[in-house]
């Protein structure tokens, strides 16, 4: 689990910087820019919530890794 936390802090920080560039740049005329903002949003919170809940679906995911 420390290292998956790690790597998720590392992708959110990663995540981060490139909506504060695409914000405070000129790339927020684009549309290719804007649609991999919006994915790039909609993958940090879902991963900030998974993170967040953590201790309430680890025993989910044990339940279903152990059934396959």
């Amino acid at each position: 689990m420390p290292k998956l936390r790690k790597f998720l802090r590392f992708v959110h920080i990663l995540g981060g910087l490139y909506l504060g560039a695409f914000v405070f740049s000129p790339l927020i005329e684009s549309p290719a820019a804007t649609a991999a903002a919006r994915m790039v949003a909609v993958g940090l919170l879902l991963t900030g919530a998974a993170m967040w809940q953590w201790k309430r679906l680890a025993p989910v995911f044990n339940r279903l890794s152990s059934r396959a």
